[in-house]
């Protein structure tokens, strides 16, 4: 008498628990991925934004930016002076949505304040002739800014003396 074997072998649930443990993986690493993205575009939306206005304060009367939270979303708003009549334009951009944090850090202190709604906003202005961070209307220099969402921090340093912003 044939006797018919109906179960798996364990060869056979071996290979399966392998590909269901590269699948699990590969699968938490892009949910991880997709949780940290919204603090790194935070990051990369501000440092386009502070580029932005260095390069266009070199070429108007006067240019500064604010950062502020309204809502659960993060803005940027550039404001433009084009002359001494002081007709002053302003362009408004969301950076960071809803479970973003900001923080920042004023003169190398080490000590870190949330960007909350209704708060002191940040406001950087920057020289005209050198390019350079200004702290002549604000008695002080934005140092640092962090995004965080969830586990992920994404930081942006700024050196006053050049105007220059670096990604850590």
């Amino acid at each position: 008498m044939k006797q018919e074997n109906k179960g798996f072998s364990l060869v056979e649930l071996i290979v399966v628990i392998a590909i269901m443990t590269i699948l699990t993986g590969l699968i938490s690493a892009g949910i991880g991925m997709a949780v940290s993205k919204p603090a790194d575009e935070c990051i990369d939306k501000l440092k386009a934004s502070l580029q932005s206005i260095r390069v266009t304060s070199m070429g108007k009367f006067d240019a500064h930016i604010e950062i502020y939270k309204k809502g659960d979303q993060i803005y940027s708003k550039e404001y433009y002076t084009e002359d001494s009549s002081g007709k002053e334009t302003t362009k408004e951009n969301i950076v960071g949505f809803k479970g973003v944090q900001v923080f920042y850090e004023i003169n190398n202190s080490g000590t870190y304040t949330e960007l909350v709604e209704g708060g002191t906003p940040i406001v950087i202005y920057y020289d005209r002739s050198s390019g350079a961070f200004s702290n002549a209307v604000t008695g002080y220099y934005c140092t640092k800014i962090k995004a965080v969402k969830n586990s992920r921090t994404a930081e942006m340093i700024l050196y006053p003396l050049t105007g220059k912003i670096e990604i850590q």
